[in-house]
């Protein structure tokens, strides 16, 4: 007890004595964005949770399980888990009369640094819930965030529109100003949003005559928020043996196409096993060969690019990999 008591007496001189890198919002804030999507079955929402030094440091003896001094993987995941149920029951979301339950879909906890090179605590989680009516009926819904009423700190909502339904009549912005709490604006940190209702009714209809129609925070009418349906096909929340079966045909089968392609020195190769009287089990052999060396190429590429990413940014690489390319043309021929 004793201990914990001089920790934070120490933390607290530490921290009160370094501003140059310190959270924005200051050291005691506890800050809070909520992102809502009406969909034609769904709401979804995004809840995101920006803790200063302070906060993050007093969580951190609970975080700590162990007590060695490290927040480990394994124990934010657990941490993540233990406050997750009390953290919904108080994002409080209802259409018309109903509540709507929300159950967690994904989740993410980070430490980014902060004031000292001392961490703050990030935790992102993606909820849904299921309209209780068809969408083409005019609803309205109503959000409150509860939690950490009684803290300081920034409390930003947004409505985001989804192609093919209309939202109007909202007390909430259709965009955002902190990038979810990644950027806050210097000239609004003596002023911090506190947003922490919202209302706004909702339709996949027509909407009522003299409504308004939503707005972002420039005054220009939000656009709708365009699926990519590439990104839709390809994320499956389960990746199954089959999945993994159809991928790999998926990729053969371009990789097929790409070897078609121009460039792959097809011309050359057929023209050496011409020169040299080669036979199908030559052009066999040969084929496997440079199929293999390809791929390990790729692979040791990719590993390279993976873990030197740190320490070399990809717009430097590129024209050095280029002036290596054509060196090698110069000298190979």
């Amino acid at each position: 007890m004793r201990r914990n008591f001089y920790l934070s007496i120490t933390f607290l001189i530490f921290a009160s004595a370094v501003s140059i890198m310190a959270h924005p919002l200051g050291n005691f804030s506890v800050n809070q964005y909520a992102r809502i999507e009406v969909g034609k079955s769904q709401v979804k929402l995004r809840a995101v949770l920006d803790m200063a030094e302070i906060p993050t440091f007093q969580e951190s003896q609970t975080i700590d399980t162990n007590k060695d001094g490290e927040l480990s993987e394994t124990e934010l995941n657990n941490y993540v888990e233990k406050i997750s149920p009390g953290y919904f029951a108080n994002l409080l979301l209802t259409i018309g009369e109903q509540s709507i339950e929300l159950r967690p879909i994904a989740k993410n906890i980070s430490l980014p640094p902060g004031s000292g090179n001392l961490p703050t605590l990030r935790i992102e989680w993606d909820l849904a819930g299921d309209l209780p009516n068809p969408a083409n009926e005019i609803q309205k819904l109503r959000f409150e965030n509860k939690n950490n009423h009684e803290r300081i700190g920034w409390n930003e909502i947004v409505v985001g529109r989804v192609s093919g339904i209309n939202i109007f009549d909202s007390t909430a912005k259709g965009s955002g100003i902190t990038d979810e709490l990644k950027s806050y604006p210097q000239e609004t940190l003596s002023s911090p949003l506190t947003e922490r209702t919202a209302e706004f009714s909702f339709t996949s209809g027509t909407i009522p005559p003299n409504s308004k129609i939503l707005q972002n925070r420039d005054g220009h009418v939000s656009t709708p928020v365009e699926k990519d349906k590439f990104a839709e096909l390809i994320a499956v929340p389960e990746i199954t043996p089959t999945i993994i079966l159809f991928g790999l045909l998926v990729a053969f089968g371009l990789g097929a196409l790409h070897a078609l392609s121009p460039g792959h020195g097809k011309a050359v190769v057929g023209a050496y096993l011409v020169g040299t009287k080669g036979t199908p089990k030559h052009a066999l052999f040969l084929g496997a060969t440079v199929t293999i060396t390809h791929t390990l190429g790729v692979f040791a590429l990719g590993l390279l690019t993976l873990f030197a990413s740190n320490y070399i940014l990809p717009e430097r690489l590129m024209p050095f990999l280029n002036f290596v390319s054509g060196l090698l043309v110069f000298f190979i021929g």
